[in-house]
């Protein structure tokens, strides 16, 4: 098999082991023919390649491209979009297929997004951090955490989450029952976590060191 098959060929493979996809699935969500995938991964060797149309349209909906290039062996990265509290909260009332839909159209739709590394589930998404409720656990305003919900990845006794209050993005530490802030502000109290707006778990940091 040559090297640009069998580029192709992997990063089909590696794509629906790590989103959990279907070529059915992935298909859907890029707007193109099952069987562009699954002929060509039937018989990677022989079969007719994918259009670049398709091509560009299956690396748009998995968030990431396929490398035709030899390089050392880096582990995989993706990208996540940044959601506003109002879709993050669309997204968690979704079933899981439709939630996984509603955030490739986000990333097909030019929504920001920001990177994560290692690649996390289909559902992740990120929020922006615009309270001062962490502040003193290493989260600042306007970082980027990225979210993992809360029946993909359950909190566990410890664990950062992000919960939605109106229009914020809130970070607090999960001691059953209670989700307790780490901060300088005195306002920002303990809650309840049973009844609180829950994101999910934040699994990854990221900041901008410049605009």
């Amino acid at each position: 098999m040559d090297r640009v098959r069998k580029a192709l060929s992997g990063w089909m493979r590696d794509v629906m082991a790590e989103r959990r996809w279907t070529a059915a699935a992935w298909a859907r969500l890029a707007e193109v023919t099952p069987t562009n995938i699954t002929r060509f991964l039937k018989d990677p060797a022989t079969a007719s390649l994918p259009s670049a149309d398709t091509i560009g349209r299956l690396a748009l909906a998995a968030g990431r491209e396929p490398r035709f290039l030899e390089e050392p062996a880096f582990p995989s990265a993706a990208r996540v979009p940044v959601l506003e509290a109002q879709a993050a909260k669309e997204l968690l009332a979704l079933p899981e297929r439709d939630g996984m839909a509603f955030l490739e159209k986000l990333l097909r739709g030019g929504t920001p997004t920001v990177p994560a590394d290692p690649v996390p589930s289909p559902r992740a998404f990120a929020m922006r951090i615009t309270s001062l409720h962490m502040n003193a656990g290493g989260w600042l305003p306007q970082d980027h955490v990225v979210v993992e919900p809360a029946d993909t990845v359950p909190a566990r006794n410890g664990d950062m989450v992000v919960v939605l209050d109106g229009e914020e993005a809130c970070g607090y530490r999960y001691y059953p029952p209670l989700l307790v802030p780490v901060s300088t502000d005195s306002s920002c109290c303990p809650m309840l976590y049973d009844g609180a707006s829950v994101a999910g778990v934040a699994v990854q940091l990221v900041r901008a060191l410049r605009a």
